[in-house]
């Protein structure tokens, strides 16, 4: 099976297959039958495929319904989006969507058989990505993506009958652009020890804008997160000055987070539909805290203590003028 050339750069576990984007890793191995919320998170804030990790850029976002009106206006899913040709590999290599006779596997789904006819729509863009209640699991959020603009579509019984669409795709494949700042993150993401506590581009994520997204921290895999200034630096990130930005990153010791301060200010005006409604809810919230900025180093902190912001530096040289109360 030929490998689209963007899924090149994937990690690759010790049975020889990518590992995509979305699956749970660690140190120990990887769960291809697990999706990990965290990294589901990344990909709406940067625009990323699911399965390869790398932008759409003008490309259409495809997802696979299972409502059968044609054309859909729109359609919200539990998955995260991919490119034409990520999907068309999927459909060949994945066992879910392979086999018709394909059951789910997990304690919840047990028994669920894959639909006779599989079908892929292409939609002209994510509108919004927001977090709901599991029907599978009261009391857990899971992240939906909400997909317009019905552009493109295929279908299958088997993939034998993709194969033809799919040599196509290959041939018309593209290299997409990226920026350094960007590729640091691609890279990081794509690491098959996700750090232990947590994605660290999950983190980047958060400070992006994501940290506005309502309800963000009830999601799955997100309590890691909870109480560690996200909210804070995400404000210095959508108020701050280009010079604060760039400042913040380049002391910061995370990788990730020097890296995501010059995405934002590559990406001002630009960013992906769901992180500019994150932010432009951020936008109040980080306006009414602005009175209660208080002065000072680093808050109401010793000017030698380490700042708030958790960049891992003196408050007096990373926020001498304060940061928000988070």
């Amino acid at each position: 099976m030929a490998l689209p050339r963007r899924m090149k750069h994937l990690a690759v576990e010790s049975r020889g297959y990518p590992v995509i984007a979305t699956v749970e890793r660690s140190a120990r191995g990887v769960d291809f039958g697990s999706i990990n919320e965290r990294r589901k998170l990344a990909l709406a804030t940067f625009d990323w495929c699911a399965v390869c990790g790398l932008p759409f850029g003008d490309e259409l976002r495809w997802q696979m319904v299972f409502q059968e009106e044609s054309p859909l206006a729109k359609a919200v899913s539990g998955e995260a989006p991919v490119h034409e040709v990520c999907a068309l590999y999927a459909a060949q290599v994945c066992p879910y969507l392979f086999s018709p006779h394909s059951r789910m596997g997990d304690e919840f789904r047990k028994g669920a058989v894959r639909d006779v006819v599989v079908r892929f729509v292409g939609f002209e863009s994510t509108k919004a990505v927001i977090a709901h209640e599991s029907e599978l699991q009261r009391g857990i959020h899971t992240l939906h993506f909400e997909h317009h603009g019905h552009a493109d579509e295929f279908s299958y019984h088997s993939p034998d009958e993709i194969q033809e669409r799919f040599s196509d795709a290959l041939a018309r494949e593209q290299d997409l652009p990226v920026t350094d700042a960007e590729s640091v993150l691609i890279r990081l993401f794509n690491r098959l020890d996700d750090g232990g506590e947590g994605d660290v581009v999950t983190g980047a994520a958060l400070v992006a804008g994501a940290a506005f997204a309502k309800d963000v921290f009830k999601v799955q895999g997100m309590k890691t997160f909870v109480g560690k200034h996200y909210p804070a630096v995400a404000g210095l990130m959508l108020k701050g000055s280009e010079e604060e930005i760039l400042e913040f990153s380049r002391g910061s010791r995370d990788e990730a987070f020097g890296a995501v301060g010059p995405w934002v200010l590559e990406r001002a005006g630009d960013f992906p539909l769901p992180l500019q409604r994150w932010r432009a809810r951020g936008g109040s919230v980080v306006g009414r805290s602005e009175p209660r900025r208080p002065a000072g180093p680093g808050r109401s902190v010793s000017k030698n203590a380490a700042c708030p912001c958790g960049s891992g530096r003196k408050a007096r040289r990373c926020h001498p003028a304060g940061i928000p109360v988070g």
